[in-house]
């Protein structure tokens, strides 16, 4: 048995008893410390609901007593595990999901979808009867993910206006950085930064926790001011250490409202001694759904200053062709949605497909984010994806342990 991993925690919401006391009993042969079950969904909302502590990952089925009607939710009339998913995203009471049904792929990929739109991170799905040959691997993941990557819960943090002025204002708010490698041969390429908020008495706080509270009162430019100088400061001295790679940094839409942005990008790379092309700038694909003109200037005034430019979140399905044509971009993220765990999911792979072939008609380099598995590279590579990022490369870690990751990093795929 794994040795217990220190405060992991995780919720069964399952109709039968006998399969639910056998998922837990597994999920604990894993690992973890402490499994909670709940026998419907509203069991299971009232739990969490009540619960201070937080569960890392809820497992749960998409039905619960009987068939979902069509008008939706169950049969007799309750809650079916679709809404228990929406409504424990919507009021972030759970970190990780995982679907273990008999439902067909596509409906269990159209809740995943519904899931991480409204911010709950996906841990994978497991057909029913559940076998610990099939649920190991995702369990023994997520406590690598934990221990990897611990963050407050952001349901926990409570900030205010003020803390975040003071925060912006000592420079509080740090970058962490997942790097991205070379499909073909595994080189290090880039890495990305993810804002992360060092408090002095609550630790490392998650975005959730401050990003929406940020954008309300108009603070988000001053915390991304924090994090480019922050990253292109590092880029500096990694190429100083030997270790020449691009730096992206995710924009949100309202910085393309900006623009002086533009300018003070490009005067932070040339004040740090960075080449423009090696700062590349990541805003997401609804972002620039648009026929406004002030982010369309803001873009082009970018590449003009010859700043990188990338479409996170590529693929899905908000961006026409023509729309992508006018925008000035040098690479695509192909959505993680589109990527993890394909491979088991043949139906999906022509999307994926497509998503690449698109990128390759607009002439732009394509990234794939969410590789968890060799299988998941295997795939890209074989698709001819330029570039892979997510847990199988590295998870983000802090800017002074990526000089030693890059060292030690094998050049060939695992």
């Amino acid at each position: 048995m794994a040795e217990p991993n220190a405060g992991m925690r995780a919720l069964v919401v399952d109709g039968q008893a006998v399969p639910r006391r056998m998922t837990a009993k597994m999920i604990k042969d894993c690992g973890v410390t402490e499994v909670l079950e709940a026998e419907s969904a509203e069991a299971a909302l009232s739990l969490l609901e009540a619960d201070e502590a937080g569960i890392d990952l809820m497992l749960t089925d998409l039905r619960f007593n009987g068939t979902a009607s069509a008008a939706g939710g169950r049969a007799d009339g309750g809650m079916d595990g679709i809404e228990l998913v929406r409504r424990v995203a919507e009021s972030n009471l759970a970190s990780y999901l995982l679907i273990a049904t008999l439902d067909d792929a596509a409906v269990v990929r159209s809740v995943a979808a519904m899931a991480s739109a409204l911010g709950l991170e996906m841990a994978g799905h497991v057909k029913k009867p559940i076998s610990p040959e099939s649920l190991r691997p995702l369990i023994l993941r997520q406590i690598a993910r934990r221990v990897t990557a611990p963050l407050l819960r952001a349901r926990s943090v409570h900030v205010t206006a003020e803390e975040l002025r003071y925060a912006i204002t000592t420079q509080q708010f740090v970058p962490h950085f997942q790097p991205r490698v070379r499909a073909g041969d595994g080189s290090v390429t880039a890495v990305e930064a993810l804002i992360r908020w060092q408090h002095p008495e609550r630790g490392l706080v998650p975005p959730g926790a401050f990003m929406p509270l940020a954008d309300r009162v108009g603070l988000i430019e001053g915390i991304t001011d924090v994090v480019l100088e922050k990253s292109i400061s590092w880029a500096r001295r990694w190429q100083d250490a030997g270790i020449d790679i691009a730096v992206s940094v995710n924009l949100t839409g309202e910085a393309l409202l900006q623009t002086d942005l533009p300018k003070r990008v490009a005067n932070l790379a040339d004040a740090h001694g960075i080449a423009r092309n090696r700062i590349v700038l990541e805003v997401t694909e609804a972002a620039v759904v648009t026929d406004a003109p002030y982010p369309i200037e803001t873009l082009a005034r970018l590449r003009l200053l010859g700043l990188g430019l990338a479409i996170d979140d590529f693929g899905t399905g908000m961006a026409t062709l023509e729309q992508l044509q006018r925008m000035p971009f040098t690479e695509v993220k192909i959505d993680q949605a589109l990527v993890t765990g394909v491979f088991e999911q043949p139906q999906f792979r022509p999307v994926l497909e497509k998503a690449i072939r698109l990128a390759r008609t607009l002439g732009l380099k394509t990234v794939a984010e969410g590789i968890e598995s060799k299988a998941d590279w295997d795939l890209l590579n074989e698709l001819g994806c330029d570039e892979l990022q997510g847990f199988f490369v590295a998870r983000p870690m802090p800017a002074e342990e990526i000089e030693g990751w890059a060292q030690g990093w094998h050049r060939q795929p695992l």
